[in-house]
């Protein structure tokens, strides 16, 4: 069960709404945990779950895979975070494109410095 929900229209919603913020994992060891983590989390039916990008996008890789993780396997609707600071413009262009691709429609910019 695929979940497609702008945060727009959950936000705009009167309910009350809860939310989960899930870390990538420092290591490809510690990927399974964190996948058994946003299982036990997606039981709980959150309105939504945010996946961190990591300090200075040291943990990035797996953002992606976890946001489409929540929302293709738990139906849960999505939050990707992009760290723009210390990337370059076409970095920035080509995760936006992955994050499309993916049907990640929710994205947390945040904005640095690009390099040119």
């Amino acid at each position: 069960m695929v979940i497609k929900m702008k945060l727009t229209e959950i936000l705009k919603s009167e309910k009350l709404s809860l939310s989960f913020e899930v870390f990538p994992p420092k290591t490809d060891a510690n990927f399974e945990s964190v996948k058994t983590a946003v299982r036990e989390i997606a039981t709980l039916k959150p309105a939504f779950m945010s996946v961190t990008y990591g300090a200075g996008g040291g943990t990035s890789k797996y953002t992606l895979d976890i946001a489409k993780e929540i929302k293709e396997k738990h139906g849960v609707s999505t939050l990707a975070h992009l760290t723009c600071v210390s990337s370059t413009k076409e970095t920035v262009r080509a995760r936006i494109a992955d994050l499309k691709a993916a049907g990640i429609e929710n994205v947390m910019a945040l904005r640095g410095d690009l390099t040119p």
